[in-house]
Formats: C-alpha cells, structure tokens, sequence
C-alpha cells in the first residue's frame, strides 16, 4: 500500500508530522520522494544540447541510431 503526502515545500513538515508518520508506521519501510516541479537546467547543459543540435543539423550522419546504440550497449554487457 502506498500512501502520498503532498507538501508546497519542504517548510511545511513540521517535526509534529514527521511523528505523526514515525508513530503510523514504525517498522514499516518508509520511502521519500522529492518531485521539483520547476528543476534548474545548468547553463553548460542548455549550451551542449544547442551544440549537439547544431552538429545534426549539420551532419545528420553524427547521430547515432538508438537501436544501434542499444544493442553494442547489450552486446558489451554480454561481454562482461
């Protein structure tokens, strides 16, 4: 059984739920997950994704296919 609390932020959990959760569930695995609604993207990522779209518009060729991709991916962990 899954259950989900949902919080505008993270000032919102107060010592008093975080007992509340800890008397609920005790022994029970407990699991948090963090879901940022606006994530920052890094300038130097915005700059390789512009690079890497102008270097296939340029040369589709560069791209590679993602089934080929795929299946050296397999075939090297086939060798391992």
């Amino acid at each position: 059984m899954d259950t989900t609390f949902h919080f505008t932020s993270a000032r919102e959990i107060t010592s008093v739920i975080l007992d509340v959760i800890k008397q609920a569930y005790q022994e029970k695995p407990v699991s948090i997950h963090i879901r940022e609604d606006k994530p920052v993207v890094p300038d130097w990522q915005i700059q390789e994704v512009s690079r890497r779209d102008i270097d296939m518009k340029n040369n589709p060729a560069y791209m590679l296919d993602y089934d080929m991709v795929i299946n050296e991916l397999e075939r090297e962990l086939e060798r391992a």
